[in-house]
């Protein structure tokens, strides 16, 4: 009889244990793992011949959540990644100094890779041109502002790998508007807010927004471009509020890489608490929504809908159609306007002319953040 070769046995014996090991250890360490994220970590299913189709994706994701030392696994991958000043996930930059940048669609802007037509921009021009027809009709004043971009105003902190295109498609956007669409008061605010630097920073290094003080800046420059046809909205505002500071412990990018307590750091920012002083209040409160129905699959319904009115009757009423940059704007546009209404109609920017037509307001303003600007809809 031919002897087994003693080699083959170990090397079968240690392969069968390579194959088994994490699986004993799988179901050994259940429960005794904290996975540390925001968010329930996927359970086992259960075994179920009629449902067999679905069960292996199900049984993927809680291997995926539950393999043994994931946590550690996962915290020498971060450590690692940020070590050599690389994101571990697509969707996060890290700049330098720890100042996170959107990836993605902010970034293909930047860089110039953002597909956006020549005619898609045309089309999009025709649109508000048309919007601005309607409006005047009505006897409505119509203004679009674009939102720029962290990429745009803080460059000095993007990593070195990342040039800026000589020309992004936000620049051909306001070429064709200044060409084509002259009568329409216009305003990118990336000039505006690169001058304001000088006085504080303005956007969030967790977060892909602007924070109170890039807020502040931006509704100064959106009141002088209404004041021409609204001299008695306020001149300045710069007297008007108080910024008390505090610490903010979450950022939409920051909340990204904290999947481990150990970068909770980079989720850490400054924030500012708006109050205006006593003279300047208006009695503003915030109204009952009227409960226009919000987009279907809308992820923040409760969004959909803001209003806010003051005791100031000698003021326009004025309509944002916005997304969430707007945000930060409210506490300093709403006290000069005697209503104010705000529709966030996830990132389509609609022209809302049934809204319109039940708010009759003064001003419709239309608020993009830059990335966006292609998403602009004819319905």
């Amino acid at each position: 009889m031919k002897k087994t070769n003693p080699y083959i046995v170990v090397t079968i014996i240690l392969f069968g244990l390579l194959l088994a090991v994490p699986g004993l250890l799988l179901f050994a360490l259940k429960g005794t793992q904290q996975s540390g994220e925001n968010r329930a970590m996927a359970e086992i299913p259960a075994f179920d011949f009629s449902k067999m189709d679905t069960f292996p994706s199900q049984f993927d994701r809680y291997v995926n959540d539950h393999f043994p030392f994931r946590n550690l696994l996962l915290d020498l991958s971060f450590q690692y990644s940020l070590i050599n000043h690389q994101s571990p996930i697509p969707q996060v930059v890290i700049g330098k100094n720890n100042f996170l940048f959107s990836g993605e669609g902010e970034q293909i802007l930047f860089d110039g890779t953002l597909e956006f037509s020549e005619e898609k921009m045309k089309m999009i021009v025709d649109e508000l041109l048309e919007r601005q027809a309607h409006y005047y009709r009505e006897g409505i004043r119509f203004y679009v502002v674009i939102a720029p971009t962290a990429y745009e105003i803080y460059p000095e902190y993007l990593p070195d790998y990342l040039q800026r295109t000589n020309e992004t498609a936000t620049d051909r956007f306001c070429r064709m508007m200044s060409k084509k669409a002259p009568q329409i008061p216009f305003l990118y605010l990336k000039e505006q807010l690169l001058r304001s630097k000088q006085f504080g920073r303005l956007y969030y290094k967790n977060d892909n927004h602007w924070n109170p003080i890039g807020g502040y800046h931006a509704t100064e420059a959106i009141l002088n471009l209404m004041r021409h046809d609204f001299p008695q909205l306020p001149s300045s505002i710069n007297d008007k509020f108080i910024l008390t500071p505090y610490i903010r412990t979450s950022g939409n990018l920051g909340n990204m890489l904290v999947v481990r307590n150990q970068f909770r750091n980079l989720a850490t920012d400054t924030d500012y608490k708006v109050s205006f002083i006593d003279s300047v209040q208006y009695a503003l409160c915030e109204n009952p929504k009227r409960k226009y129905e919000a987009p279907a699959g809308f992820a923040y319904p409760w969004e959909y809908e803001w209003r806010y009115t003051t005791n100031q009757e000698k003021q326009p009423k004025i309509l944002v159609i916005r997304d969430s940059y707007c945000a930060a704007i409210i506490p300093f546009l709403t006290p000069w306007f005697k209503e104010s209404v705000f529709i966030f109609d996830a990132w389509q920017y609609r022209s809302n002319d049934d809204i319109i037509l039940q708010e009759k307001p003064d001003i419709v303003l239309l608020m993009i953040y830059e990335p966006h600007i292609r998403n602009i809809s004819n319905e």
